[in-house]
């Protein structure tokens, strides 16, 4: 967590509370607050504090958990009769399933063209137009989007949308 971070970095530097707290500009019972995990920082404090730390505040895209597409349909992967299929810790459920389909979203439309990035792009598309005409209360989550409509405009995925139907029909 965030704040045994704090923590540790300022104890590895020798500071205390109140040296951090000079240094950074931000006020010691903020510090105090942030350290013991009871405070809800603004970011430009978070950056102040971790600019003291040596350390700096970073954002990377989360990546879609790509077995639990497939175990849901996108036709991603065949498994070969010696695999044994992923077993799901959890239920899959809509409200899951249109958080990781977001996120695949994001992941190929941002992807390089590579031979992978292009096979998720082509189960990603083939999934968006089973949901479009199968399942429009799920397409309906993704229709705004400008790189949806591109998407679901690709030709020659229909043996892939019905592979994607198929899975889509056990989980919905």
């Amino acid at each position: 967590m965030f704040y045994g971070l704090v923590r540790s970095q300022r104890r590895a530097l020798g500071l205390t509370q109140a040296q951090l707290s000079s240094l950074s500009g931000v006020s010691l019972p903020t510090v105090q607050l942030i350290e013991s995990g009871r405070a809800n920082p603004e970011l430009a404090t978070v950056e102040r504090l971790l600019s003291v730390l040596g350390l700096e505040t970073q954002f990377i895209p989360k990546k879609a958990d790509w077995d639990f597409l497939v175990s849901c349909g996108v036709p991603l992967t065949v498994l070969q009769q010696n695999e044994k299929k992923r077993v799901l810790k959890e239920f899959p459920t809509k409200s899951r399933f249109v958080e990781e389909m977001r996120l695949a979203l994001l992941e190929v439309c941002s992807a390089k063209d590579s031979g992978e990035d292009n096979r998720k792009l082509k189960a990603v598309a083939a999934t968006l137009i089973a949901l479009q005409t199968h399942y429009p209360s799920v397409y309906v989550e993704f229709s705004g989007s400008e790189k949806v409509k591109d998407l679901i405009k690709l030709k020659g995925l229909e043996k892939l949308r019905r592979i994607a139907l198929a899975g889509l029909m056990k989980m919905l």
